[in-house]
């Protein structure tokens, strides 16, 4: 494998990078729909507050943990009524957050006001952004009407949407992962850091899922002529149903790339599952790595499958604010593969995403020499306060 001279993310791409993200990928209108979309988040919170009576059942402080018991939820369901009522009470101030972030106590302060009207309005306002953008609020819209079915009356419900084995709703799903241009701006972005960091060598993807990561690198690739960069590229995922369709799609579209194909579980050892040490030049995943149980481990399985030099890239969502509650979250937290992900470690104190601080913290713990976080993310605060999307580089 060639990379650039210094084997990690140059001074030059970085800056690129930066300003491709500042000039191009976040237009006015993505970062108006990021601001529509995390308050659309809110009152549809502040409807599910409305709808379970929790103003009733936090008339005195209590700990999310001593909820679902009374509402009839999951044990679990602890972490999801945490995340919510943690963003109620930051930016709602339906009610008072006393304590540490993960056990705090929760009080109810004041009834939101019924979101009924401006639901609809921010609703319109999405719309006339583009029909795409209707993909971030109908997958919240899904977790609010499948909230107390995924937290009660079927707690699988939300893994069988997200792992493709609930095909009446595989439509939802795609939209939600490659149409949304919130979403859809992570596959971009990780294409782009590939094509700035490999020269030629083999690639393995790591939770491909429906196909976004795949779709943008190989149709940025071809773009510019330079498809013959991939040597092999391995697509991967824990469904069995996402691998064969982007077999299917990319197979045909791209048939003179080097493509395999495989089952594979991020939370199983690497070796295991008949990936080598010292067998890919670059680890891939887009919106995948998160989902690891043991970070660490999984990154340690990375680095030990790459060969000298190699890299990690993952286009992730990262937390600016260490303990906020994304609004993807709002759907996602009704999923147990997503909030069971092990928390409270120095370096991962919430499930899931990560804040740059604690990604630097992992790499170095699994044995990477240097972790980059792209873009800019201070460089760009001014410009795109909510900004939440950021392509994390681990080098060997």
């Amino acid at each position: 494998m060639r990379l650039s001279p210094t084997m990690a993310v140059s001074d030059e791409l970085r800056a690129s990078f930066t300003a491709w993200c500042r000039d191009e990928l976040f237009t006015p209108d993505v970062r108006e729909a990021t601001r529509l979309v995390n308050r659309y988040c809110d009152l549809q919170l502040s409807a599910v507050y409305r709808d379970l009576g929790l103003a009733k059942l936090l008339e005195t402080p209590k700990r999310a943990d001593e909820l679902p018991a009374e509402l009839g939820f999951v044990d679990s369901a602890s972490i999801t009524l945490r995340d919510a009522l943690r963003r109620l009470g930051e930016r709602v101030g339906a009610v008072d957050v006393q304590g540490p972030p993960l056990s705090a106590t929760y009080q109810h302060v004041k009834d939101p006001d019924d979101p009924a009207e401006e639901l609809a309005d921010i609703r319109s306002a999405i719309g006339k952004l583009g029909e795409d953008y209707t993909a971030a609020t109908d997958f919240i819209d899904f977790g609010r009407d499948s909230f107390v079915k995924s937290l009660k009356d079927d707690p699988d419900y939300m893994d069988k949407l997200l792992s493709g084995r609930m095909s009446d709703f595989a439509e939802l799903w795609h939209r939600a992962t490659n149409a949304d241009p919130l979403q859809d701006l992570h596959g971009a972005m990780g294409a782009r850091v590939i094509d700035g960091l490999l020269d030629k060598g083999s690639i393995i993807e790591i939770g491909g899922g429906t196909g976004n990561g795949a779709r943008h690198l190989f149709s940025h690739l071809a773009a510019e002529d330079k498809l013959d960069k991939v040597e092999e590229f391995i697509f991967t995922d824990i469904s069995m149903r996402f691998v064969l369709a982007s077999k299917h799609e990319f197979g045909k579209k791209y048939p003179n790339v080097n493509w395999g194909w495989k089952f594979f579980d991020l939370n199983k050892e690497f070796e295991a599952q008949k990936v080598p040490n010292e067998s890919v030049d670059l680890v891939y995943a887009v919106n995948a790595a998160h989902v690891a149980k043991d970070i660490v481990g999984f990154l340690k399985g990375c680095h030990g499958a790459l060969k000298p030099g190699g890299h990690v890239v993952f286009a992730e969502r990262i937390r600016i604010n260490q303990y906020e509650m994304a609004p993807r979250e709002f759907t996602l937290n009704l999923s147990i593969y997503h909030r069971s992900a092990p928390e409270k470690a120095d370096y991962r104190p919430m499930h899931c995403y990560l804040a740059p601080d604690n990604w630097h913290e992992v790499m170095k713990l699994a044995g990477f020499s240097s972790c980059d976080v792209l873009p800019d993310i201070e460089g760009l605060s001014g410009d795109f306060p909510d900004q939440y999307a950021a392509v994390i580089v681990g080098t060997k």
